[in-house]
């Protein structure tokens, strides 16, 4: 898990992809993206990212059934969100799914409002008990490492050594 950032959630989305532009040996795609959502269109996919996010975290938290012994696994707490975020990233013809794409500018203000989010948690702005939101920050702090994952357009071999590298 990357480390806390001492300066914010934009420093800390910055810190996380320049740890993974050290572990892989290839260029990345260009950050920021160049391509720019339409302001309503890029409202409207946001606010369903973190909707998403919120509605399968009160899943998990009601169900419980994510859970294995060492703690949820987060791809399956959060799939819906996970889905989406691939759709985002990926370019699609114009009509084929909607607004055509890629998205990617979304998918940086949803990894930014994660990791305010996270900060929050870690910081007790976030009401509710101390193991809450402890759990919630480390589901959130993972769930940030594998929304950059497919923003960079991450393979297996590549997460495999970005996580080794952090360990």
């Amino acid at each position: 898990m990357a480390k806390k950032s001492s300066s914010g959630p934009d420093s800390d989305i910055e810190s996380r992809l320049a740890a993974i532009a050290g572990s892989v040996n290839r260029e990345l795609p260009p950050h920021p993206p160049a391509e720019r959502t339409p302001e309503g269109h890029h409202r409207h996919l946001f606010e369903e990212s973190q909707q998403l996010y919120e509605n399968e975290l009160a899943w998990e938290e009601e169900t419980g059934e994510e859970s294995m012994e060492e703690g949820p696994v987060v791809s399956l707490v959060f799939p819906g969100t996970l889905a989406l975020v691939d759709a985002l990233v990926t370019s699609h013809a114009a009509g084929e799914h909607g607004e055509g794409g890629p998205h990617r500018d979304v998918v940086v203000s949803f990894a930014e409002w994660l990791s305010g989010r996270l900060w929050k948690l870690r910081s007790g702005e976030i009401r509710g008990s101390a193991t809450e939101r402890a759990k919630e920050a480390d589901l959130t702090d993972r769930l940030i490492d594998l929304v950059l994952y497919r923003y960079c357009g991450l393979s297996a071999e590549e997460i495999e050594q970005v996580d080794v590298d952090r360990e």
